[in-house]
């Protein structure tokens, strides 16, 4: 009877992994390689607000919000330099708020926010000075001034970091969403951002990228902006990335003592920082270092939640590619993770030798499945994009100007069919997605829909049957065939210069476009997208757009599927009615 049941389970397996080929064949080529070269995908340098000013003894200098010092006072609380390139000083971590001592009094480097001035560094210590263990005095704004108060006797050894408890429990949320992200790679501070009002509000700014040796930090001012975000609401679990780079991401796969100094690094700024927990993102990794990854991933998965830190992590949906999809070992890592981000884009990336939309419901859909018959649905948060890609075929081998008022004038009508831009208020109110059915079946049953139906749907095997979640009848489930209508401009047909230009568009600035040409833009039921194709006197403008009403088709997948949550690239995209709206009504 086990061994039965062990052939059943094996050869359900092998139809999974043959139903995800058949899945990832037909989705057409991967075009994920380009995604490091991506402007959409960009993280810009952050320059560094603090002023080039040398504060002398221990005074601290207010400026715009910040208390500076001088990194040479703070020698007085044992905080000594350890790299001065790299602006990183000694630290000890702590016990674990479990009670493990794995980690303490284990050192770690640090880079504390300041900036480079004569003769040392110049730091603040406004939002970092409690973890440090400083003590300080404010004048009277006159004639006394604030200034360090120094300890009884001077620290000669390594201070040991202070793990700050917050002074009263977050309030509890609710609401339909559970966890929503942002991802936040400008990190710029947002003193306008609005308060999110669901259950359980990140910000994950793309702060830290792995290096050959060790953790870096690219925020020179990070702590103003955890304060402004934190003071929001928002929890901060900042980005973790390897910066596509698969042979640097094997170096540090294969040394695991670079990887401990990694683990401390981590704790220690989450400790300094206040940070509730991390999103990871490596990506283009190497096949063979599959294993490997989940290895690290569960080496750091074992320090943070010891110390209360929660851990995340994106994954791209499953396609055939080894670098960019397989590598992932999904469910292996779901053990070891809180969250597991599905980035739901690009469906058609920017390397793309025909034209697609970035994210259409059928697809999107189709992802969500697959992951969750590998993760738990509660684990996964379902990651969706703020913008979209303009195609321009063009006839005669030229782009379009930036600014649509210098675009050529348009030849042909506008579509006669399909509901336009501007007349969805008019459109009857959707009905709210149900609850999924669960339908028992039997393993030789299970086995046989397989083969009929080779799209992996989620299962969850109890004893001799399956339970396999189905969805109400007004769910889309199967997506078609993506077809795209020739252009009707004639200027466009035996040119001999035909060329495919494409650029990314974000949600913002794609309404100048959508107000402009609304009367071409129709609705497709199908993908859940409107849809814009423009014939012009030198080509064709082809768009699928991501707005409200496309996102919020998205996010009932979350109700649908009983997903985690929600995760958006990012933040900066969305037009400024996006958090009145959109954010009100469907992230709550």
């Amino acid at each position: 009877m086990k061994y039965n049941h062990v052939m059943r389970t094996s050869c359900l397996a092998a139809l999974i992994c043959l139903s995800l080929s058949a899945v990832s064949l037909a989705n057409g080529p991967v075009t994920d390689s380009a995604k490091a070269s991506d402007p959409a995908f960009s993280v810009p340098v952050v320059s560094n607000p603090i002023p080039n000013e040398a504060i002398k003894d221990l005074e601290i200098v207010e400026d715009q919000g910040r208390w500076l010092v001088s990194d040479k006072a703070l020698e007085q609380y044992g905080i000594r330099e350890a790299d001065h390139a790299k602006g990183t000083y000694w630290f000890r971590l702590p016990k674990a708020r479990n009670g493990s001592t794995a980690w303490q009094n284990e050192n770690v480097q640090l880079t504390l926010p300041g900036r480079a001035v004569s003769g040392g560094r110049t730091i603040n210590i406004r939002h970092v000075r409690r973890p440090l263990g400083i003590s300080y005095v404010l004048g009277n704004g006159t004639t006394e001034k604030n200034e360090l108060l120094p300890p009884s006797q001077p620290v000669h050894t390594v201070p040991e970091l202070r793990e700050v408890q917050d002074a009263a429990p977050a309030a509890v949320k609710e609401g339909k969403m559970g966890t929503v992200l942002f991802w936040d790679p400008v990190m710029k501070e947002d003193a306008n951002l609005p308060s999110l009002q669901t259950h359980h509000p990140v910000m994950s700014p793309c702060a830290f990228r792995l290096t050959e040796s060790g953790i870096e930090l690219r925020n020179p001012d990070f702590d103003m902006l955890a304060s402004t975000y934190t003071s929001k609401g928002y929890a901060m679990w900042p980005l973790l990335d390897n910066n596509f780079n698969p042979k640097l991401t094997h170096q540090i796969l294969s040394n695991s003592r670079l990887q401990d100094t990694m683990v401390r690094q981590l704790v220690g700024y989450a400790l300094l920082y206040d940070f509730k927990g991390y999103n990871i993102d490596f990506e283009n990794i190497n096949y063979s270092d599959k294993d490997a990854l989940t290895v690290f991933v569960a080496k750091i998965s074992q320090a943070c939640h010891a110390y209360g830190i929660k851990l995340s992590m994106d994954v791209t949906p499953l396609s055939d590619s080894p670098n960019w999809s397989l590598v992932y070992d999904r469910a292996a890592l779901a053990p070891h993770l809180d969250y597991l981000m599905v980035m739901a884009y690009d469906q058609f990336g920017r390397s793309s030798a025909k034209a697609g939309p970035v994210a259409s419901y059928p697809w999107v859909e189709r992802a969500v499945q697959n992951t969750i018959d590998l993760v738990p649905p509660s684990k996964v948060l379902l990651g969706m994009p703020l913008y979209m890609r303009l195609w321009y075929e063009s006839s005669d081998g030229r782009d379009l100007p930036k600014d649509i008022r210098d675009w050529p004038a348009v030849v042909g009508a506008p579509p006669m069919k399909g509901v336009k831009y501007g007349e969805a208020k008019t459109e009857a109110a959707e009905t709210p997605a149900l609850p999924m059915l669960v339908q028992v079946v039997t393993a030789e049953q299970e086995n046989a829909r397989r083969v009929k139906q080779p799209v992996i749907m989620p299962v969850e095997l109890d004893g001799e049957t399956y339970k396999r979640r189905v969805l109400p009848r007004h769910i889309k489930t199967a997506p078609k065939k993506l077809t795209t209508t020739p252009s009707t401009s004639s200027a466009h047909k035996g040119s001999g210069k035909s060329k495919l230009f494409v650029r990314t568009l974000t949600m913002a600035d794609s309404e100048d476009i959508l107000k402009a040409y609304k009367d071409y833009v129709v609705w497709n039921d199908d993908l859940q997208l409107y849809y814009l194709e423009l014939p012009l006197t030198t080509g064709t403008v082809k768009i699928w757009f991501e707005d409200e009403k496309s996102l919020k088709a998205k996010a009932g997948l979350v109700q649908a599927y009983g997903l985690g949550g929600a995760a958006f690239w990012r933040k900066g995209f969305e037009p400024l009615h996006f958090w009145q709206r959109f954010a009100k009504h469907e992230l709550t």
